[in-house]
């Protein structure tokens, strides 16, 4: 494997290729800058005019393990060939082009980032024909799992469980090492059902499976995600209590509690409504107090001024005879709403519940 700066991790296999790898000397030294880092030639070269030399800067063996990689955005059914590759050399291994070399013969090349010493990469380098790959998944419809009541809130937690199943199957006659790469997502967790995957990076989840020759393995992966919802029981309403009992988020006993909210809150609402129609009633005789007092200013001179005036005070005392009944209905009335609304606050607020379902 060799990277533009001549950096030499190919010698998998012995033979020739090998042999004269072991021949060369590294010319070089590193060092690290931060972030980034430099060679410095061990000894001065000279190129002399028209001429071009070609100097080892890393010459190193460093751990490999020959791996297939999977991933669904692959958007094949065949793996990649990889290596799985671990710098135990000192020196920073550049980015760059590589070639790979099995038995002497050209394998595949790919490119590379430069990899630090001890970091450990995945760089892939051909197709790997000879394992197929095939991914299902299969979600459950989400459900209630627990339901929490305080303070006038209640809190569903509700869960949703997804497995995706993965079938490998090796049609090569040698034993292959396959890992297969899953979306880690944001707000699913890993059952304890599900196998723990080799390594998991800030994108996926690395899970390791050993393809015999000819033989197919499975592995299934079972994630579950929780989500938080939160009803305000001021709100609640029939339809609202129907929907819970469709989810089965709540139990007979809350029901009830739920019932007598529902029941409370009707019995504010027919008690506003009554003050709403005394309200126009009230808003009718006042409007039609102030078309007689208009009628009073027209009459003044009128040969009809004194029998008129007459009959037009007396609907004005009986108005404000009314009035006054209607203004002591609505004190009544207010009153009886003021105490319904606090048993209302206080049924709300003394509701308690944590409950697993």
């Amino acid at each position: 494997m060799n990277g533009r700066n001549f950096t030499d991790i190919s010698a998998l296999q012995p033979g020739a290729v090998s042999e004269a790898q072991r021949g060369m000397l590294s010319s070089a030294r590193g060092s690290d800058l931060g972030d980034l880092f430099e060679y410095k030639l061990k000894d001065r070269v000279t190129i002399h005019k028209n001429e071009s030399s070609l100097v080892p800067i890393v010459q190193a063996h460093v751990q490999t393990e020959k791996v297939s990689l999977w991933n669904p955005s692959l958007g094949s059914a065949r793996p990649l060939r990889a290596l799985w590759l671990t710098n135990s050399s000192t020196l920073t291994l550049d980015g760059g082009s590589f070639s790979v070399l099995e038995d002497e013969a050209f394998a595949g090349e790919g490119l590379m980032d430069p990899v630090k010493p001890g970091e450990k990469r995945l760089v892939s380098y051909a197709a790997d024909l000879g394992v197929r790959v095939d991914k299902k998944t299969h979600g459950e419809p989400q459900r209630v799992t627990k339901v929490r009541i305080i303070h006038g809130t209640m809190i569903q937690t509700s869960a949703t469980r997804q497995d995706t199943i993965y079938t490998a199957r090796n049609e090569d006659s040698v034993q292959r090492a396959l890992l297969i790469e899953h979306a880690l997502r944001p707000g699913w967790n890993l059952s304890s059902d599900t196998p723990k995957p080799e390594e998991t990076t800030a994108t996926d989840y690395r899970f390791r499976l050993t393809l015999g020759a000819k033989a197919t393995t499975t592995l299934v992966v079972t994630e579950s995600s929780t989500i938080e919802s939160r009803y305000a029981l001021t709100n609640l309403d029939d339809n609202q209590i129907q929907v819970f009992l469709q989810q089965k988020s709540i139990n007979p006993e809350v029901e009830a509690a739920f019932r007598k909210i529902v029941e409370q809150k009707n019995h504010i609402a027919s008690l506003d409504a009554q003050l709403s129609a005394i309200e126009s009633q009230q808003e009718k005789i006042f409007d039609d107090q102030q078309r007689i007092r208009e009628n009073l200013k027209s009459l003044k001179g009128s040969s009809e001024e004194r029998a008129l005036t007459q009959r037009y005070t007396q609907q004005l005392e009986d108005q404000e005879t009314q009035l006054q009944k209607l203004q002591t209905q609505t004190t009544d009335l207010q009153s009886q709403r003021d105490k319904a609304q606090e048993a209302l606050d206080a049924m709300i607020e003394n509701l308690d519940l944590d409950a697993t379902l």
